[in-house]
């Protein structure tokens, strides 16, 4: 009994499925499976009585002998005359079995002439004709398709090629780079399978004399068979077929294919390396081939032959084909790799001088990097770079690799470095006041270094960054920079996005850390760089806002002189020293106080005095709690005083009042808020009229001020009765009141002058408190015989008071309470 061809075929590929393994090579798995295909087809036509006259033959991977799994059976029915019944019958009695057994199959029906006819009007029948391939009739037919095909392609070489390129855009277009998506179409995204025919069909019409090298070739070849096996799992493990390699296939078909957790790259990993790896050197090679060909082949860096010396020279003549805008042709390539450069390179003048020639370059300079790494030697010149090539980022945002998001953000810093954009304030004058450009190249190539696998990539890439940098023996002044770069270029766009930017203590924290405007201006454009190399996600319209509303407000702070170079380094003293004086206290708690506290405070108050006032603020305050702590002052007869108490509209009234009607004049007063809204006021009092003061005092002070909070006691009539016993204030004294909107971007500032009394600043802090104003920092002087209080205030929004009739009615309420 004879048995029926298809039923055989569907046999024995079920069971070369079943035998398949990704460790196989997989362009021989996919010849097997095209001839156990061929001779299914080719009995299948004989038995379907072809009229003389007809031909059939494989197109596209199964013309090339590359059927996968799952992949369509593409055919073509050739025929020497006009359509008729018993043709189409033919073509009904080949096809229909085909389809019944399950095989997806693409079929066209053309003489040759119409073949030679369709090449100009679709690329895709194009291509797949050139892949032709003779299967069973009337030989003549397909020779005469194939050569009529070809001699179309070959009368417009130009076209074609342009055709060509213009195909392989509109993939890059549709499917995404196979090259760096972490789910990656294997046919037909760009690096992918196509691109790998793309560069094949474009030798076929290549006349100019620019072949491609052998090691491209073999690169190629490679790329392929690792893609086809990597499709041919997935087909199986799909159990259909799909070319895109989603992320729940991965972990199976990295196993399948050997892959191994490693400590710092885990298999599905692994997987996705390899594959980004192969489709980058895809996608290099094909962008050179085009390049070539249009190009000419010709060769800008020295004599053809010429040798290259040394590490200096290969990175010289890579800096002077980018600085020149040419191709990089194969004699120079052949040129580089004939060059003995060590591993690791040993940094020098000549080096150091041609790699910042390379950066210098601009955009050109990402693809010097680029061949650089193509040829094996990137990771010689900067050894960190290999546990960074090809590393997949598993997150919603990235798009690129690491490394390809390195050099993506170098390209975008040199695009700013320029030119900037004209509708951005702030990207142009940090370009203005940029006095090493090759620090901030430096910065947005290294920035993501430390995303190794191994930990938080900051810490790691700083540490790796200040290695590098130093081995390459730049100046002091660029190491520190393109350092700083690295440790702080998630500072603005982390704050901007997760922080209340209406917090002026965050503001001067930020410019605290930055200390420069030439440093603000390099983390603004990384800034900017890093989200445009990351992906649109990255830099939204309204996290574009947040950064450069951020970015203003420090620039703001730096232009008064509330923050620079020598405050930031005070600041960064005076927070160490307390640390040192809190020694034997918990890091965490310690950690915690210096979190909550104002920057004003430590540039305020002596570590000294903040290590005494631990006790008092470092615990958390309940909303009727008060704590008080007093010391002798500077001055003889003279107190400190530490109030903490839960904050509130009024709070500083009340103290000033308080001790008022304990006996007791403010000399000094400095108020501060704490993050979780716990006020603390520090004072430098004096007894009015006994100078000692016994805690007898301080325990009616604490009375009297609890009673106030708890809206037991009434402050106005107490004063009212103890400044009866007080000299009259100096009538002599003007009054003097300012409202200032422009001091700060997140309070006003209110000035008071005024002759000195017993209770003065219980009367302008009351007449604040009835406007529900509320202190944020309250900085209070008392001269001889007059007082200049400056008060930070918001409105019960959190905002400034700009409305010009509320502006002057603090101006007539402070001055009415004054006089009266």
């Amino acid at each position: 009994m004879t048995v029926d061809p298809l039923v055989r075929l569907s046999e024995e590929l079920a069971a070369l499925d079943r035998a398949y393994s990704p460790g196989h090579h997989g362009l021989w798995s996919a010849g097997r499976r095209s001839d156990l295909l061929d001779t299914a087809i080719v009995a299948l036509f004989e038995g379907a009585e072809p009229p003389l006259g007809a031909a059939l033959a494989a197109l596209g991977g199964y013309g090339r002998r590359q059927q996968l799994p799952r992949s369509d059976v593409d055919l073509l029915v050739l025929h020497d005359d006009g359509p008729s019944a018993e043709l189409a019958a033919f073509v009904d009695r080949l096809l229909y079995p085909l389809w019944d057994a399950g095989l997806e199959v693409g079929q066209a029906v053309r003489t040759p002439a119409e073949c030679a006819a369709i090449v100009p009007e679709r690329l895709d029948a194009a291509t797949a004709m050139l892949d032709l391939r003779y299967l069973a009739g009337d030989e003549r037919l397909a020779a005469e398709a194939a050569a009529g095909v070809h001699v179309v392609v070959a009368a417009d070489p130009d076209g074609f090629a342009a055709r060509l390129r213009e195909g392989a855009e509109v993939r890059s277009d549709r499917y995404g780079s196979t090259a760096h998506l972490l789910e990656p179409e294997l046919k037909e995204g760009a690096g992918a399978l196509r691109d790998i025919q793309t560069v094949r069909w474009l030798e076929l019409v290549n006349h100019e004399g620019v072949p491609l090298r052998d090691r491209e070739r073999a690169t190629l070849e490679d790329a392929e068979e690792f893609l086809t096996r990597v499709r041919s799992a997935l087909h199986l493990e799909a159990g259909r077929r799909t070319d895109r390699l989603v992320l729940e296939h991965q972990p199976a078909i990295a196993r399948a294919m050997g892959f191994i957790d490693e400590p710092r790259l885990i298999a599905e990993d692994g997987l996705m390396r390899a594959v980004f790896e192969h489709a980058r050197q895809v996608s290099r090679i094909m962008a050179d081939a085009f390049a070539r060909r249009e190009a000419g082949g010709t060769d800008t860096v020295g004599a053809p032959g010429e040798p290259i010396l040394g590490p200096g020279g290969v990175l010289d003549a890579l800096a002077r084909t980018a600085g020149a805008g040419a191709v990089v042709s194969p004699e120079l390539l052949d040129r580089i790799e004939a060059v003995d450069v060590p591993d690791p390179v040993a940094w020098d003048p000549e080096v150091r001088d041609a790699f910042l020639r390379l950066l210098r370059a601009g955009e050109p300079a990402a693809r010097a990097l680029d061949t650089l790494d193509r040829l094996g030697l990137l990771a010689r010149f900067l050894p960190a770079w290999a546990a960074v090539r090809c590393r997949p980022q598993r997150d919603p945002y990235h798009r690129y690799t690491v490394d390809t998001h390195l050099t993506a953000a170098l390209s975008g810093m040199s695009s700013m470095l320029a030119a900037p954009d004209p509708d951005d304030p702030v990207e142009r004058d940090a370009v203005e006041e940029t006095t090493d450009p090759d620090a901030l190249r430096l910065g947005a190539l290294l920035h993501d270094i430390g995303k190794t696998g191994e930990g938080g990539h900051v810490a790691i890439g700083t540490r790796i960054a200040d290695e590098m940098l130093a081995s390459m023996g730049l100046p002091e002044v660029t190491r520190e920079l393109a350092s700083f770069m690295v440790a702080h270029h998630l500072l603005l766009p982390d704050t901007a996005t997760r922080r209340d930017l209406t917090d002026e203590d965050l503001i001067l924290s930020v410019a605290a850390t930055i200390a420069t405007p030439e440093r603000l201006g390099a983390l603004y454009l990384l800034a900017k760089a890093d989200a445009a190399a990351t992906g649109p996600a990255a830099w939204t319209p309204w996290r574009r806002a947040l950064v450069r509303e951020l970015a203003t407000k420090v620039r703001r702070v730096f232009d008064r002189g509330d923050m620079g170079a020598e405050l930031a380094e005070q600041l960064t003293d005076r927070i160490g020293r307390l640390r040192d004086l809190l020694d034997g206290e918990p890091d965490d708690e310690v950690e915690r106080f210096v979190l909550r506290m104002p920057r004003g405070y430590f540039l305020s108050v002596e570590p000294t005095r903040a290590a005494r006032d631990y006790g008092t603020i470092a615990p958390d305050i309940g909303r009727h709690d008060v704590r008080t702590a007093a010391a002798d002052g500077s001055r003889p007869g003279t107190y400190e005083l530490l109030v903490v108490a839960a904050d509130r509209p009024g709070l500083l009234s009340w103290i000033a009042g308080a001790l008022s009607v304990a006996g007791l004049s403010i000399r000094s007063a400095q108020v501060f808020t704490t993050i979780d809204g716990a006020a603390v006021d520090l004072f430098e009092v004096e007894g009015v009229f006994e100078p000692e003061v016994g805690e007898r005092r301080w325990r009616e002070f604490r009375r009297v001020l609890r009673g106030a909070i708890e809206g037991a006691i009434s402050l106005d009539r107490r004063v009212e009765d103890k400044r009866r016993h007080y000299p009259p204030p100096d009538r002599g004294i003007p009054v003097t009141i300012a409202v200032d909107n422009e001091a700060s971007d997140f309070s006003t500032v209110i000035e008071v002058g005024a002759p000195d009394r017993l209770a003065l600043l219980y009367d302008i802090t009351s007449a604040l408190a009835d406007l529900r104003l509320d202190v944020y920092v309250a900085k209070v002087v008392t001269y001889t015989g007059r007082v200049i209080d400056a008060f930070y205030v918001r409105d019960a929004l959190g905002g400034k008071v700009t409305d010009p009739a509320q502006v002057a009615e603090i101006g007539a309420a402070v001055r009415a309470r004054l006089l009266r």
